[in-house]
């Protein structure tokens, strides 16, 4: 397949960087296949109509389900007639615009990711990490438990519009590389992983029921922070959420922990900072279980469009 990249209107903190890493060695610029990567492919029509003849015209589309809450007014549900197959990390949007559109392009994949940064694992120095922003009062909660502890908290930047106060006063790291990101957390002990969005419900774009909890201001969402730290050997500690994408992927209990509550959170980090041995166990499965979500393995699956591929859960589409 070619590969063909556009990431103006991605967040270049996230995984940009290790994406067209792992994807540019597969290029081919002999096929009639192409994968575009990038949310810029939907609706800048000047960019994408050079592939407009191709046979497969297949996008990845790794922002899900953020086009049915975006006020930017770039998501079109109509732009994606251009393509012939959508790599989607929602299982809900792949549902509703195949259902309501007469699609069957729509495909729900993991949340591709490699980490080439991580070679050295258990040098741990802290019981407990967050890395991520703050947009509700959930993020509040863990941060208050996590300062608890030897603990980080890793942001992308202090104290934007969007952001709360807290990244300020509390963060322990800030605006680090993508490669320095990975790195300090595989040296926690532990990671926090929130799989959904947190919103007010009057950002809402349209009036599509897709989501059952949109009126409390959340909706699920698959975070490639997952796989960042499973890949990295930190045991992934959940919220758990009316949702639970992440059993999709990971099986409780054996590849990582669900907390309910910040009490509860509070004893595991308690437990683990004292008792890490029993939990070592855990993390190897997670690391095992990662690498079935590889770039590499879901590029292999893009390629071949072959359902025996799939090694994740479809129980939610």
């Amino acid at each position: 397949m070619k590969i063909v990249c556009n990431w103006s209107d991605d967040s270049i903190w996230g995984v940009v960087p290790y994406m067209h890493k792992s994807l540019e060695v597969f290029n081919d610029d002999a096929s009639n296949e192409v994968l575009m990567n990038g949310a810029a492919w939907i609706y800048n029509h000047d960019i994408k109509k050079q592939f407009k003849d191709y046979k497969r015209r297949c996008l990845l589309a790794l922002w899900s389900p953020c086009e049915f809450t975006s006020r930017t007014g770039y998501y079109h549900f109509d732009h994606y007639d251009f393509f012939t197959d959508v790599y989607c990390v929602c299982p809900f949007t792949c549902k509703f615009m195949n259902e309501h559109y007469g699609y069957e392009k729509f495909k729900y994949i993991p949340y591709p990711f490699t980490n080439y940064s991580v070679t050295e694992f258990g040098n741990y120095d802290a019981d407990c990490s967050w890395m991520g922003s703050i947009h509700g009062q959930d993020h509040i909660s863990a941060i208050d438990t996590l300062m608890l502890f030897n603990y980080k908290f890793i942001t992308s930047q202090k104290n934007t519009w969007m952001h709360h106060p807290y990244e300020f006063h509390m963060c322990t790291h800030v605006d680090l590389s993508p490669d320095d990101k990975l790195i300090e957390l595989s040296r926690c002990k532990s990671s926090l992983s929130f799989n959904m969005i947190y919103m007010s419900p009057s950002s809402r774009k349209n009036d599509f029921d897709v989501f059952d909890r949109f009126d409390e201001g959340i909706m699920p969402q698959f975070k490639v922070r997952t796989h960042e730290i499973t890949s990295s050997k930190s045991l992934m500690l959940v919220k758990k959420d009316p949702w639970n994408l992440i059993e999709d992927f990971y099986e409780p209990e054996k590849e990582f922990i669900y907390f309910e509550d910040f009490t509860e959170l509070k004893d595991i980090i308690s437990d683990l900072s004292n008792n890490f041995e029993k939990y070592e166990g855990i993390i190897e499965n997670a690391y095992r279980r990662y690498q079935d979500y590889t770039v590499e393995k879901i590029y292999q699956y893009i390629k071949s469009d072959d359902d025996s591929l799939i090694t994740w859960s479809n129980k939610h589409v």
